[in-house]
């Protein structure tokens, strides 16, 4: 009997054959949100303390913001500009004899609503409603809602088109890497430059920004379009998967910014596959047959590959052309590393 690794994306296929379609869906389950008959399109995102946040190097209202930035780059994603949002929160049960905390749960969840707020505010959205419980850790699920006549799907990829990202690569994930190193030595030395511009891949990780304002400007002419929750490397192959093309990469094209650079030299990582499975950068990643400028409302831009006729995930890289076998984070796969029939 054949043994094999369950993934995330296999663990979505089964829901996929195990669920009959009956036609009150535009689309359904396969890209980075849903999309209703009249145009809404709905995300559902669960984060858990010790999964998605740590709590340990973050502040609940960091918690918050991150949190609702990841949720509503679903939306963003597939063309669509953010409504509503709904927040279903698990607070922590205190352990047996353990101390309230100053302020209790209603300090906490004050602190959470205040990050998720800033973050609405800023994306021109509201918290519509939710729900609240209490469990063993601190979880919250969101669920946003936005609209679109328009949607881009994983599946718009053309030959011929480029595939093109906005912002840098790797930063998000460098500054959790700093993050959890400092709070890990809180005791010790830091390690040699540390602070050297550490700070802008801290932002990154805290409070990426879903690229609201690029997209609107980008809109009309993006025929593939996700975001960057999972790594270039497995977003891109969702696009190629989807859009039933070839995309090649050029390694020397990825936009990695200097901080991140010095990051990987310190560590001995090579920075592109650093990179390529770096996730939760929550960058727009879209292909597109125009030409694309260089900065679009305020953002970088930058062409990272080209799609082809054919099949399959390649980089292209000091005169090579190899496939791509670096993924980013997959749920499944960290399952201490457990075989399915």
């Amino acid at each position: 009997m054949t043994r094999r690794m369950l993934t995330e994306d296999g663990l979505i296929r089964i829901i996929q054959r195990t669920v009959k379609r009956r036609g009150q869906v535009r689309l359904g389950i396969g890209d980075d949100a849903a999309v209703l008959k009249d145009g809404t399109v709905v995300t559902t995102d669960a984060y858990a303390e010790g999964v998605h946040f740590d709590l340990s190097y973050m502040s609940l209202r960091a918690v918050g913001e991150r949190c609702a930035c990841g949720a509503i780059s679903d939306v963003v994603a597939m063309a669509a500009e953010p409504e509503a949002l709904f927040v279903s929160l698990s607070l922590p049960r205190p352990p047996p004899g353990a101390r309230c905390a100053p302020g209790g749960p209603a300090a906490a969840t004050r602190e959470l609503y205040r990050g998720i707020e800033s973050v609405c505010a800023e994306m021109s959205c509201e918290v519509a409603g939710g729900d609240i419980i209490v469990a063993d850790r601190l979880l919250l699920a969101f669920t946003v809602t936005g609209r679109t006549r328009a949607p881009r799907l994983r599946s718009g990829a053309q030959p011929g088109d480029r595939l093109y990202v906005t912002g840098c690569l790797g930063s998000a994930e460098a500054g959790r890497m700093v993050l959890a190193e400092r709070a890990g030595n809180h005791n010790r030395s830091p390690r040699p430059g540390t602070k050297n511009g550490r700070s802008s891949l801290v932002r990154r990780h805290l409070r990426p920004v879903p690229r609201l304002a690029a997209m609107k400007a980008l809109r009309h002419s993006i025929h593939g379009l996700t975001d960057t929750s999972d790594g270039i490397a497995t977003d891109a192959r969702h696009i190629s998967e989807m859009s039933r093309v070839r995309i090649e990469l050029e390694a020397d094209s990825l936009p990695i910014e200097a901080a991140t650079s010095r990051f990987c030299a310190q560590r001995g990582l090579d920075p592109v596959d650093f990179v390529l499975g770096a996730g939760e950068d929550y960058e727009l990643l879209f292909t597109t047959a125009r030409r694309v400028p260089a900065e679009v409302s305020g953002v970088r831009v930058t062409a990272v590959g080209r799609v082809e006729k054919g099949r399959g995930l390649w980089i292209r890289r000091a005169g090579l052309t190899l496939p791509v076998k670096v993924s980013g984070y997959d749920h499944l796969g960290s399952m201490l590393g457990k075989t399915c029939d």
